[in-house]
């Protein structure tokens, strides 16, 4: 049984934002949660309890929000990467030598997926199983890819076509035994292997390692700020945290599914929704429209305009026509 998890929070350099002036990505928000917790929070529904979290040297804001707002039942440490991501995950297998769930702060997949990704482990027993689809609903156009041959895969790529029949990869996997004990006795030249942890996987694949994909309907890497609005807008949909937590005036019209974060100031005769997310700080003026939108902490809608499919911050709109 796998009741372990290791939470990569770190950057990543395929998850590009300029809605980080304020915040590690890591805590950008989704439905009034910070991006870490909503992906912690599907292993905490799977019964996971017990977390490493991998943070970097300029990440301390994760580690005291995880410290002293997650779930009070579960056991929390923390490794610093200091260097290089392969050393880290080399350092935490060695300690531990435990099979483990792997999976970074900005992976997302359908709720109940996990328990399938655990039932294939269970059955399959290889050491390394690879969440992966046909399907990513990211913005981005760089993917890592699986081949596959008779369900095992042969091979891992990266780039901006996926090989015909590829499954596009995600961060989520299940480390059996066999891949714990590769990452323990890891003996290269970690520099070369610090882009993704996938690229580790890559390795084990060369090595002859054994591993296998669970399928899912589709993957999502926030690795665009258009991806933001994507996973805000499941969320929504599936009606997951859609309250309202501010007091509104009586004239304001709400047009489901929306989720207002406390201390939000909203003017007479705005309209909100459908698949709209207000975040503490923020305030949108009277009569103004705000639908198919995120709107993060301190930024202003003016009074009478209509904003809709964007990301406002304090100091910039993002749209699907911006550079992401």
């Amino acid at each position: 049984m796998v009741n372990y998890a290791v939470i990569l929070t770190t950057g990543s350099q395929y998850h590009q934002s300029r809605l980080t002036f304020n915040r590690p990505r890591a805590m950008l928000p989704i439905m009034g949660k910070p991006m870490v917790v909503r992906a912690m929070d599907l292993l905490y529904r799977a019964g996971i309890r017990r977390f490493t979290i991998v943070v970097g040297e300029d990440e301390g804001g994760v580690a005291a929000y995880l410290s002293s707002h997650w779930m009070p039942n579960v056991a929390l440490e923390f490794a610093i990467q200091s260097s290089s991501l392969t050393r880290t995950l080399a350092e935490i297998a060695r300690h531990d030598r435990q099979p483990f769930i792997i999976t970074s702060y900005n992976t997302f997949i359908q709720a109940n997926y996990l328990e399938r990704l655990l039932h294939h482990y269970r059955e399959r027993g290889d050491g390394l199983i690879l969440s992966g689809a046909n399907m990513s609903l990211s913005k981005s156009e760089d993917h890592y890819y699986a081949q596959v041959d008779r369900q095992a895969v042969t091979e891992i790529t990266s780039g901006t076509s996926a090989p015909p029949g590829a499954y596009i990869l995600s961060n989520l996997a299940v480390c059996g035994s066999p891949f714990i004990d590769f990452l323990a006795d890891l003996t290269l030249n970690t520099q070369s292997f610090t882009r993704n942890w996938l690229d580790l996987a890559t390795l084990y694949i060369q090595r002859g390692g054994s591993s296998t994909v669970a399928d899912a309907a589709w993957i999502l890497q926030v690795e665009t700020d258009l991806d933001l609005l994507t996973i805000n807008r499941l969320l929504l949909d599936e009606a997951v945290d859609a309250h309202i937590l501010s007091e509104l005036p009586g004239t304001v019209q709400i047009i489901p599914p929306v989720r207002i974060d406390p201390q939000v100031s909203i003017g007479q005769g705005a309209v909100i929704g459908p698949h709209a997310y207000l975040e503490s700080g923020c305030s949108v003026g009277q009569g103004a429209v705000v639908r198919r939108a995120v709107v993060l902490q301190s930024a202003v809608i003016p009074a009478k305009e209509t904003i809709s499919d964007m990301i406002v911050s304090s100091k910039m709109r993002i749209t699907a026509a911006s550079p992401t």
